[in-house]
């Protein structure tokens, strides 16, 4: 007997937007010419050393930011969302890979989430993925401006909230309204 083939109803990937990749870089920048300023300078081995540990710190958070991205699917198993590479990610196990059956979707509408006015996603953060108070995480990585991001808010079964950002947040809700009509 041939097993059902799978389809995909949506699928995307997104990075971190330039200024957000410029934060680490401009920092290691600074560090460098703080360095090259303290060689100039004459300054001591101590305060080379200091600034040189500080490049090395933060020269692989500038590559984490350019090599960071959010894979998200919606495919006939369920919505799938992965923070890749998963191996250089600081993030818990439960926000890089998480997978959603169709099953567990309640209900879904898509929204504009405000990191300010926006209580719900409050708690662990790295830029636009985060922990908030149990069972309530987020995943943007295009925020439409420093404080608000488009995406869609999901609410499972079991009471957990997701908000998942996209650059195509009507897209997106159709897709998880397709899966889980053809599913069920």
């Amino acid at each position: 007997m041939n097993a059902p083939t799978q389809q995909t109803y949506f699928e995307e990937q997104q990075r971190f937007p330039l200024w957000i990749k410029a934060i680490p870089l401009f920092t290691v920048l600074l560090c460098g010419l703080c360095t090259l300023a303290l060689a100039i300078a004459g300054a001591g081995a101590a305060a080379l050393i200091t600034a040189a540990t500080l490049i090395v710190v933060f020269l692989p958070l500038a590559v984490l930011h350019f090599a960071i991205r959010l894979a998200t699917r919606v495919d006939t198993n369920g919505l799938h969302l992965r923070v890749l590479p998963a191996r250089w990610s600081m993030l818990p196990r439960r926000m890089t890979h998480k997978d959603v059956p169709l099953a567990d979707l309640r209900r879904w509408q898509p929204r504009t989430y405000n990191s300010i006015s926006g209580r719900e996603y409050w708690g662990w953060h790295l830029w636009g993925l985060a922990a908030g108070r149990r069972g309530h995480y987020l995943y943007v990585m295009r925020p439409s401006s420093p404080t608000t991001g488009h995406g869609v808010a999901i609410e499972l079964e079991n009471g957990d909230n997701l908000f998942v950002g996209t650059s195509n947040p009507d897209e997106l809700a159709r897709a998880l309204h397709q899966a889980t009509n053809k599913a069920g």
